[in-house]
This record gives structure tokens, C-alpha cells and sequence, in this order.
């Protein structure tokens, strides 16, 4: 199922990006022989805009320019803001939200092979290959700020592809400088699992789900399965469930004219009236309000 995420704009064309049913995002890159996607997003914190959790191919190096989200990264939750850069690495599982205001990102995906093949098999593959990397946040420097700014109204034009290529280099090899390889290493045979749980609720979250049903899905106990969602959700499987139902529905109210009733049952919940409750205790209004608030800007 595709959802919805915050408004973005690449070169001056605004797009949503949406996600396939394995939670992977899909990145439209700047033409074929250049395999760089440059985006601003733009989260309206009114409407509660929020990233649920999917992965990517590429590599993403996200800065904020306003404002502050919140991310999840392998269960490690912490705040990004304007004075660092997240590089995270493929395919790993996360997700973001706004926190007290509007926010505005500028985000590059990007393949590794954009990079000279000797300096990518000596320096940078190593670090990719180590499952200890999952991602490193860059304390900016000024100037690296200035140049962040003039990506965000970023044209497609060739010689700019030297002043994103110069960038990437100088990210690396600071992050290089930092990088050990003998840190803790996350249990591959758990976020596997998870992985497999998580695939499961986004499958049949519109169905009654009990904690016994997703641990079923990765033959785990209740015990294992709480634990692990915690350790990588900071929520228990129940309370991931309901967010990922409202977040659904959400999308639904936005992006349709369905009837609130129609998709209150889509996304399982038997009673109108419970799903009316949560949802204004999750987004601080009715459905419908939010409908006629925020349905013209979506």
C-alpha cells in the first residue's frame, strides 16, 4: 500500500513520495547517468505530517533547515536540527516526525557508485560493508551551511553536479575520520525478525490484531515480540498497530472524499465512534475537521 508523505519539490516540480508494500521508498533520481535525488520536504506540524517507518536503496543525506523532527534509527531516538547532517545508511529502517513547529528538509539520495571506483572500494565501501554503520550525524560547519542553502533551489544543470559531488566527498571523508569499526553492532538475526513483524501489521493492520498474532508472524513469543518493538519502535506492537491505523486513515481523509465512515472501517476499527475518539486524540481535532483544515492543501 503507497502512503502519502509530506509535500516535496525537486527542481521546481512538487511530488509525494509514497512507499511499496516492503516499506521501501521510491526515489526518482535527476536523470539515469546521475544517480542523485535533491529534495526539499516541507512538514506542516498542525496537520501532525510525519514519515512512518521505510527504507531506501540509496544512501540520504538529510539537513533541516527549519525547524526540528524527531527520528527512530534502529531504536536510537533523537532530535535533528539545523547545526547537523544525518547520513543514513540503504536500507535501514526509520522514521521521522515534527516535534513543536513547521519544518523544512532538504534531502539527497544518493547511490555510492557516484564516486571514483578506487576511492570507493579503498575508503568508502569498507564503512558501508561494516554492519556497525547505520548512520552518523556532521556537526556544519558555516560554510557547509551556506552550501546546504543553495541546494534547496537547486537547478539541474551539469556544472552544479560538481558543486553536490565536491559536498558528498567532503561529508565522507569527515565521517571517515570518525568512523570505528569496532563499534556495537546491531543483532542482524533481530532486526530480520522485526522486519518480518513489521511487514506483517502494515499487511493486516485493517484486520483484529493481537500481540500473539504478530509474534506468530516471526514464530516468537508475546515476551521477544514486545521487546523488540520497543527496542526499534519505542512503542509496544499494540500501540504501533493504532498509530499506523490512524496514520493510514489520515491519508485516506486527506487524499479521498470516502466517506469517515468508510475509511473508519478500512483501516479496522469496528465502532465510528472509537475511531473519531483516537483520531482527535492522535491529531488534536475530528476527522472532518481535519478533512476541511487540511484537505485543500494536500
Amino acid at each position: 500500500m503507497s502512503i502519502s508523505f509530506p509535500k516535496c519539490n525537486q527542481g521546481g516540480i512538487e511530488f509525494v513520495i509514497s512507499t511499496n508494500e516492503e516499506l521501501q521508498e521510491e526515489s526518482k533520481f535527476l536523470s539515469e547517468e546521475f544517480p542523485i535525488a535533491m529534495y526539499t520536504q516541507n512538514f506542516n506540524h498542525a496537520a501532525s505530517d510525519s514519515i512512518p517507518f521505510h527504507w531506501h536503496d540509496e544512501l540520504q543525506i538529510t539537513w533541516i533547515s527549519d525547524g526540528e523532527l524527531e527520528y527512530c534509527i534502529s531504536g536510537d531516538k533523537f532530535r535533528l536540527r539545523s547545526d547537523k547532517l544525518l547520513l543514513l545508511q540503504s536500507h535501514q529502517l526509520h522514521s521521522s516526525r515534527t516535534t513543536t513547529c513547521d519544518v523544512k528538509t532538504l534531502c539527497i539520495n544518493f547511490t555510492p557508485e557516484i564516486f571514483h571506483p578506487l576511492i570507493l572500494q579503498k575508503y568508502i565501501q569498507p564503512m558501508l560493508d561494516s554492519h556497525a554503520f547505520a548512520y552518523s550525524l556532521l556537526l556544519l560547519k558555516p560554510h557547509q551551511i551556506t552550501k546546504l542553502k543553495k541546494f534547496q533551489n537547486w537547478k539541474q544543470e551539469p556544472l552544479g553536479y560538481f558543486s553536490v559531488m565536491n559536498f558528498l566527498s567532503q561529508v565522507f571523508e569527515e565521517i571517515l575520520k570518525e568512523f570505528e569499526e569496532n563499534a556495537e553492532t546491531p543483532d542482524l538475526e533481530e532486526t530480520r525478525l522485526f522486519h518480518e513483524m513489521l511487514g506483517f501489521v502494515h499487511a493486516n493492520f485493517a484486520q483484529p490484531l493481537s500481540v500473539k498474532d504478530i509474534a506468530d508472524s516471526a514464530r516468537l513469543n508475546k515476551n521477544r515480540c514486545t521487546a523488540l518493538f520497543k527496542t526499534h519502535t519505542n512503542m509496544s506492537p499494540i500501540k504501533y498497530v493504532n498509530e499506523y491505523r490512524l496514520y493510514t486513515a489520515k491519508n485516506m481523509i486527506l487524499h479521498t472524499d470516502r466517506f469517515i465512515s468508510d475509511i473508519s472501517a478500512d483501516v479496522g476499527y469496528n465502532q465510528i465512534s472509537h475511531f473519531i475518539e483516537q483520531f482527535r486524540l492522535s491529531y488534536g481535532m475530528s476527522p472532518l475537521k481535519y478533512r476541511h483544515k487540511f484537505g485543500q492543501e494536500a
